[in-house]
């Protein structure tokens, strides 16, 4: 009997043709990595490489990455046809040859995709010097009349094309040969039912699962994997044709529309937001002030050093909100020590959002990642900087893929952008996370970069972008720092975080005042600007609606030596926002320099007509010791803001000296429009 139900199922038809299916796609996906392994090392070969990192580790990440990127998506691919062999495998009708053909055209569909992607992208590649992306698309607007003389002027066309015929025909001759192989194998198998189920169904579901992802970590792989290295000759070995002509047209959807800036629209918002109109010359510079003149800072340029720290709530720095408990580490001297703004909020609850915003004027946050991508903007800090005589550097904890952060940035001014991948090359100890590396590093690095600027160099201007404290919220494993019996009245406020995120919020806040305590214990102290703000609230805690800006609010600390400040004793109680910090980094190192004028010097006096005189938050502006909720483009009424921060229950109406400060959105909508687009009377 068990003979006989062994034989039933041996002959079964779907069964068979399942197997032949199965063994054909698997060999399918090895040829396909192996030709997009070949395309790869011919794009490396092909053009040029920097000297200094042939021999690097980066190299072979990308190899692997785009390993990865390979087996996943081929596997996604496939995994349709395997399904619905599957499916029809207990039927009591044979489909076997309507089966067979469906997946003959799905593999033929792979292989033809493959191939031909891989040589469109090492083309691109070489025309553009970054892998197909979100330009591939919006260039279809031109017109096939224009795109294929351009695509036929390419180098050696015909040989590529005649490349690919010839593999395409070599692939598909291999696929036969294999399927009739395995086809005579799989007439000798004897299988049993449950052995059937196991070992040709449930295992080779689970491997597929696992390669599909990419990755048995927490997160598959993504857009954020792209990117291994700072140099772009690395990271254009990742993606083969297929994933970039993904990931590009998904940047090409979410980039948002953007009409051209028109002058009159431009001269209109001007007069909307100064309170004055524009002169006749040309407008875009009008938007721009200058920092004053000062011998003393054009003999001695201060380093600059912006830390934007993750999750960095000021709320956990107070003792009303976190109890007794030390949150803030060794920063906490600090604090005390120096410029601490309390009262004060991010552009954004978001880190991308507030980091564009802080460091390039702009709300679009798909920008690093849009079709836009490769604009340089003149409204960048770093330019700015750049442009002043400083060697810019950004230092982040993270991935550098995420968000194109490495490649964007590099673009809008910065000399170098170190991320966790060179981080981890840089410091072998330093353990890799979900998220990135460890704070500790990235500011170890940044007091290298410090350090090893001697007299008469150019001076730095170093931003940090932390990523410690975020979910999960894993401590580094060496790290010893623990924090005492935490205050039930902090544990009560933590509604959905768990107690670990105050441990990470007390590292990087420690470690970060050592890194303040090092530049001070030494000659870097009379030289050296270091600001520090959250890039956002800490989320996930429980506030009432009097506590609404402080569950939004940041600290802005500064420190500045010595020989850089100026008599006047800033008001450190006034409330203030993102837009704020630049500017007052602007007029307190760099003489004569136009930057864009959209904010305040906080170490100034603060005048009560002054036109920057409120805090610009995604959702609330702060005027007058007024908070105004937004809801889209309106506001609603205000309440008023009490000295501890607090929101009074009593409504106020909208004052009309606030006219000009819900036009600060549109103008920076309006100046970014107008530097990426082609500006229209």
């Amino acid at each position: 009997m068990a003979q006989s139900n062994l034989t039933d199922f041996n002959t079964n038809t779907n069964s068979i043709v399942y197997l032949r299916i199965l063994t054909s796609l698997t060999f399918l996906i090895m040829l396909c990595c192996l030709i997009l392994f070949l395309a790869r090392l011919g794009t490396w070969f092909a053009y040029a490489q920097p000297e200094s990192i042939s021999q690097s580790s980066d190299l072979w990440r990308a190899l692997w990455t785009g390993f990865r990127f390979d087996l996943a998506i081929l596997i996604r691919l496939a995994i349709l046809g395997i399904l619905v062999s599957i499916v029809c495998i207990p039927l009591p009708f044979p489909l076997a040859k309507i089966i067979w053909v469906l997946n003959y055209l799905l593999g033929g569909l792979i292989i033809t995709l493959v191939i031909w992607l891989a040589m469109a992208n090492f083309s691109y590649i070489g025309f553009f010097n970054r892998p197909i992306d979100s330009f591939a698309f919006s260039g279809m607007n031109y017109g096939a009349e224009t795109i294929w003389p351009t695509v036929t002027s390419i180098e050696a066309f015909e040989l590529r094309v005649a490349l690919c015929i010839v593999v395409t025909w070599v692939s598909f001759w291999l696929c036969l040969r294999v399927t009739k192989r395995v086809t005579s194998l799989i007439k000798t198998i004897k299988m049993g039912k449950l052995s059937f189920i196991t070992f040709a169904i449930f295992i080779p579901l689970m491997i597929m699962s696992i390669l599909g992802r990419g990755t048995v970590s927490t997160f598959p792989l993504s857009y954020r994997h792209l990117v291994v290295s700072s140099e772009a000759a690395i990271n254009n070995l990742v993606p083969n044709g297929i994933v970039a002509l993904y990931y590009g047209y998904k940047e090409f959807k979410e980039s948002k529309r953007i009409e051209p800036a028109t002058e009159s629209e431009g001269r209109k918002l001007f007069q909307a937001f100064y309170g004055y109109p524009a002169t006749d010359d040309e407008l875009f510079p009008q938007f721009f002030t200058h920092t004053k003149q000062s011998k003393f800072l054009e003999d001695n340029p201060p380093h600059v050093v912006l830390n934007l720290v993750e999750s960095m709530a000021n709320t956990l720095l107070t003792t009303d909100f976190s109890g007794d408990v030390n949150l803030a580490g060794e920063l906490q001297k600090h604090l005390k020590d120096d410029y601490y703004f309390k009262r004060f909020l991010p552009a954004h609850d978001d880190t991308q959002k507030s980091l564009v915003s802080l460091l390039v004027n702009t709300e679009y946050s798909a920008i690093s990642h849009s079709r836009h991508q490769t604009v340089p903007l003149k409204t960048s800090a770093a330019r700015i900087f750049k442009n002043a005589g400083y060697r810019t550097v950004f230092v982040y904890a993270g991935f550098e893929g995420l968000s194109n952060r490495s490649n964007y940035f590099k673009t809008q001014g910065f000399d170098v952008f170190i991320g966790a991948h060179q981080l981890t090359d840089l410091y072998p100890a330093m353990q890799p996370s979900v998220w990135g590396g460890e704070d500790q590093f990235v500011f170890d690095e940044v007091y290298k970069h410090l350090t090893n600027s001697v007299e008469g160099n150019q001076p730095l201007f170093i931003v940090t972008l932390t990523v410690t404290n975020h979910p999960p919220y894993t401590l580094p494993l060496q790290e010893t720092l623990t924090l005492p019996k935490k205050p039930q009245q902090l544990l009560a406020r933590l509604q959905d975080l768990p107690e670990e995120s105050l441990d990470t919020y007390l590292y990087t806040n420690d470690q970060l005042g050592q890194f303040i305590s090092r530049i001070k214990d030494s000659s870097l102290k009379q030289k050296t600007i270091i600001a520090v703000t959250g890039d956002h609230a800490i989320r996930g805690m429980r506030f009432n609606d009097e506590e609404r800006l402080h569950e939004i609010s940041v600290p802005f600390y500064l420190y500045i030596p010595q020989n850089y400040k100026s008599s006047f004793i800033p008001d450190t109680h006034q409330i203030a926002s993102h837009k704020d910090i630049m500017p007052t980094l602007y007029n307190t190192a760099l003489s004569q320099v136009a930057y864009p004028n959209l904010g305040r010097n906080l170490l100034d006096p603060t005048t009560k007509d002054s036109v920057h005189n409120f805090a610009s938050h995604a959702d609330y502006l702060v005027y007058n010791d007024k908070a105004y909720r937004k809801n889209n483009e309106v506001l609603l009424a205000g309440k008023i803001v009490k000295p501890n921060f607090m929101l009074t229950k009593d409504q106020s109406t909208e004052p009309k000296e606030l006219d000009h400060a819900r036009f600060y959105s549109p103008v920076l909508q309006w100046l970014t429009r107008f530097q990426l687009l082609e500006p229209s009377s």
